[in-house]
């Protein structure tokens, strides 16, 4: 169900990864169960914690796209930006309370995080 969800969303977006990648900020497309009803797309900033907990997917996070909407604009980054989740809103913890996704394209079920985030963090080495 989740790669026939992605491939859907592949197909159905015409963005580019460039619209959505900034040297201050990167936007993180945040998808519950199911995903076609449970979709956000918030700003991260440089360095910044965002909380999620005025958010209504709060907790219910299932997959993540960092930096586009689809699969394939994700794998078309060439940015340095990448993003760490936590299990808490304070973007603090150790490293059981921390997932690190690099390339931009996660299921959480498959990492064992299934709701668990509750706020975001992203960082640009190349700024």
């Amino acid at each position: 169900m989740f790669f026939v969800s992605l491939v859907l969303l592949a197909l159905c977006s015409v963005a580019l990864a460039g619209d959505f990648v900034a040297d201050n900020r990167i936007k993180v497309f945040l998808y519950g169960f199911p995903s076609f009803f449970s979709e956000v797309a918030v700003d991260v900033y440089n360095n910044t914690c965002l909380g999620l907990g005025n958010n209504l997917i709060d907790g219910h996070v299932q997959s993540i796209l960092v930096g586009g909407p689809n699969v394939d604009a994700v794998l078309s980054r060439s940015d340095c930006w990448y993003c760490m989740f936590y299990d808490n809103y304070g973007c603090s913890g150790t490293d059981d309370m921390t997932l690190t996704i690099p390339a931009g394209v996660n299921n959480l079920a498959s990492a064992g995080w299934g709701a668990r985030i509750h706020s975001i963090s992203c960082i640009n080495e190349a700024a």
